[in-house]
């Protein structure tokens, strides 16, 4: 965000846009408030001109006209600036009584504006009203409601104003915070970007979007970390654990070359060629694993009955078993419906198997065996052979990873990723623990039984 200006940030346009709603929303508010009130005032005023009107009407219909213009003649000078005015006529037109020569108004409400513009000049609501054959106008100024209706467009204009600086200044604030938290995640993805895998986007206290974000990157960032980990890794295991079978392969290559007869360097091929299905070997077990981690082989998911798979692995497996000197054993629960690739967990059994016929000496017991729970089969192999050290058996899922007691052992060290792979392909997982003695593999996958 370097050098981007603020006026075009995207959090400024959301809080003007946020302002301007709030700024439309208030000043329509205080118009129909201000509305309101002077509605409220022009009422009052009316009342104000029909109590004076009816206060003479009464006087008349108890003492005639005459008691008519003695009030009138008793109220209208009392009435200091002349705030109110009074004009009785008979029925000729001739004025009897008042202190305004007002002119003829048509019956019931109506104003009159002043003749002369000075600031002394009064407006005035008038009422004209019959008293028997005579006419009636009385008049109160809009001196005091003028007065209050500017008190009250002055307020509602400073309310509006205020409330559009403080919600502009409050916009431009949160705006401003707003801008600075992304300006540092953007410093911290950069530095990521540029290969700094252990930094973490901040998270604040407020546990709003912006940190529901950054969590989910932070998270993205350490699967991230881990995979370019474990490439790394990987790269110099394959690096470490091919160097010595090139190198014998060269050599065999090279005493082909120098065989003082055709067998001897058929022989010496021969044995090359071994290294190399070797090698051949451990690529297309690490492409295997590529390309489940990379989700590249659920299009074969079917749903299928684990036991009847164990069943068949079982029947394979036991006679090469016996003949090693090895006791095999299946207990299943019963029927258990797995949606997933048959293939797969049946080189996932394979491999387990393998492990144990390899690494344990004749006479051990190996069982195959199944159990049911409400949301998951677990598929569990255990043997009770010399098993494997608590501190090691995370460790034996990494790619290449063997015990220095299988050092001198055939394999690629890549039989337990596989397996791991395999099981977090279908949604399980895979765990190591001890038979007392042995060991017991544990593969937990969801039921859809």
């Amino acid at each position: 965000m370097r050098g981007s200006s603020f006026l075009r940030s995207t959090a400024l346009k959301h809080a003007a846009a946020y302002m301007m709603l709030f700024a439309v929303a208030n000043l329509s508010a205080n118009l129909i408030a201000h509305r309101m009130v002077l509605n409220f005032l022009d009422d009052r005023l009316n009342a104000s001109v029909l109590e004076r009107f009816r206060e003479i009407s009464s006087a008349f219909d108890v003492g005639g006209v005459a008691a008519a213009v003695t009030m009138i003649k008793s109220h209208g000078p009392a009435i200091r600036g002349e705030e109110s005015v009074y004009n009785l006529r008979d029925p000729g037109g001739r004025l009897l009584a008042g202190n305004a020569e007002l002119p003829q108004a048509g019956k019931g409400f109506s104003s009159l504006n002043p003749a002369r513009s000075d600031d002394g000049a009064l407006a005035y609501k008038l009422y004209r009203g019959d008293l028997g054959d005579y006419a009636l106008t009385v008049g109160v100024s809009y001196k005091d409601t003028d007065r209050l209706t500017r008190i009250v467009t002055t307020s509602f204009g400073w309310a509006t104003a205020i409330s559009f600086g403080l919600g502009t200044g409050g916009a431009i604030l949160v705006a401003g915070r707003l801008r600075r938290r992304v300006r540092r995640l953007v410093r911290v993805a950069h530095a990521i970007g540029n290969g700094e895998l252990a930094l973490r986007l901040p998270v604040s206290r407020q546990d709003d979007e912006v940190d529901h974000l950054a969590k989910e990157l932070n998270g993205a960032i350490g699967q991230l970390e881990s995979s370019v980990t474990a490439l790394k890794q990987v790269t110099t295991d394959i690096a470490h654990d091919l160097k010595t079978p090139l190198g014998r392969i060269f050599l065999m290559l090279d005493e082909s070359l120098q065989a003082q007869d055709a067998e001897s360097g058929r022989a010496f091929t021969s044995a090359a060629l071994s290294e190399l299905a070797g090698i051949s070997t451990t690529f297309d077990a690490l492409l295997r694993i590529a390309q489940i981690e990379a989700r590249d082989r659920r299009t074969n998911f079917r749903f299928f009955d684990l036991q009847t798979l164990l069943a068949d692995i079982h029947d394979a497996f036991r006679p090469i078993a016996e003949d090693d000197g090895y006791i095999l054993h299946l207990e299943c629960d019963g029927a258990a419906i797995v949606f997933g690739d048959a293939d797969l967990i049946r080189q996932l059994c394979v491999n387990l198997l393998t492990n144990a016929l390899r690494h344990t000496p004749p006479g051990t017991t190996i069982e195959i065996a199944s159990h049911l729970t409400s949301s998951h089969v677990h598929l569990v192999i255990s043997d009770n052979g010399p098993g494997i050290p608590d501190r090691e058996r995370g460790k034996v899922f990494d790619r290449f990873y063997r015990l220095d007691k299988s050092r001198n052992s055939p394999g690629t060290g890549l039989g337990l990723s596989l397996v791991k792979a395999i099981g977090e392909l279908h949604g399980g997982t895979v765990a190591l623990s001890d038979n007392t003695p042995g060991l017991v593999c544990t593969v937990r996958l969801p039921s859809a039984g």
